[in-house]
């Protein structure tokens, strides 16, 4: 089929790369379309060109991984290993304290910090005392072996201390006993001692 005369450029141009989709020859296309093998083979080429950069193209952008949507507790994690705070997530990502608290508690168990954790809700009253022992051992240069042992010695002492306040207690009535006891021999009463007290109890009043 011939072309009409008055088709432009732009026209022809379209044509023929109409024609090499369909798969005709050079010499079918200039045949229909009256142009020279060189012009043909230019836009056929062209064609061609621009056709592989984009089937290129479309490829990368099927092979490119699809954007993944960031989890709530992803973002909250983010914000924490940036050193946000809980009020700070809390206001920035609009979710309820109770929920960050928990996520919290998973940062630190996935940092290895939950035993931090856990000392800071049963012990988080006694924090200040903590610090202001902690300040004490760095000024004096003190082993934490040390204060173990500090600590260990003072419930020895404690120990030691109720132990003697109960001696103590045991002599005064021992003593009270005794005077008793010299009060009625003085009033021609022996009084008999309670059955079942230590020997050395005797020993004493003797």
């Amino acid at each position: 089929m011939e072309l009409p005369i008055s088709l432009n450029k732009f026209e022809k141009e379209q044509r023929v790369i109409e024609l090499h989709k369909e798969g005709k020859t050079l010499k079918e296309i200039a045949k229909e379309v009256h142009m020279s093998f060189r012009d043909i083979s230019k836009i056929t080429k062209e064609y061609d060109k621009k056709t592989r950069l984009q089937t290129k193209k479309e490829g990368q952008e099927n092979n490119q991984p699809k954007t993944k949507k960031i989890s709530l507790s992803s973002r909250v994690f983010k914000l924490f290993s940036d050193g946000k705070s809980s009020t700070e997530v809390v206001i920035e990502l609009d979710i309820p304290p109770e929920k960050v608290e928990k996520l919290w508690s998973q940062f630190l168990r996935l940092g290895r910090m939950g035993e931090c954790y856990e000392f800071y809700q049963e012990c988080q009253y006694d924090i200040p005392t903590f610090l202001s022992i902690n300040n004490f051992i760095k000024r004096n240069n003190i082993s934490g072996n040390n204060i173990a042992n500090v600590l260990r010695q003072t419930k020895d002492v404690i120990n030691l201390n109720k132990t003697l306040s109960n001696l103590k207690n045991e002599i005064e009535k021992l003593k009270q006993m005794k005077n008793n006891y010299s009060l009625n021999q003085n009033n021609n009463y022996k009084q008999l001692l309670p059955l079942g007290l230590p020997k050395y109890y005797y020993e004493y009043l003797l």
